[in-house]
């Protein structure tokens, strides 16, 4: 190749290497030597760093499914109007309806028939003709 394509080595040859500064002695401590700060610890709770656009995404997808469930919360009060309006006439057709058949059963009913049938010049029999005697 020729000198003149090749690239330029970023690293000095003058510094020093960084993992001599580095080392750490078994004991834990590093002997009065110098570090870069990458042995530093943080302190307290490392919470996952969120970017703006996350925030934002989440918090669309939040707001949607509110109105969603506000939606879903509308519909069930409005049906539960709705049932409780059909429980009521459903509650008065069924007054009329006891209240039909009553009437009903009460033309078709022995005594309605009685007073018919005596309109009518049919003749009671009495009480007599409803007695059995029974032999021995």
């Amino acid at each position: 190749m020729k000198k003149d394509k090749v690239k330029k080595n970023r690293r000095s040859n003058n510094k020093k290497s960084s993992r001599s500064s580095n080392r750490i002695l078994i004991n834990g401590s590093n002997g009065n030597k110098r570090t870069n700060g990458s042995t530093k610890k943080k302190k307290g709770i490392s919470l996952p760093k969120l970017k703006p656009w996350k925030v934002i995404a989440g918090a669309i997808v939040l707001g949607l499914l509110g109105i969603v469930y506000l939606n879903h919360v509308f519909a069930t009060q409005e049906l539960l109007r709705e049932v409780n309006q059909l429980e009521a006439e459903y509650n008065r057709v069924q007054r009329m309806h006891t209240d039909y058949k009553l009437i009903y059963d009460r033309i078709i009913g022995p005594a309605e028939i009685y007073e018919n049938a005596q309109e009518a010049g049919f003749i009671n029999g009495g009480p007599a003709e409803k007695v059995i005697e029974v032999e021995k």
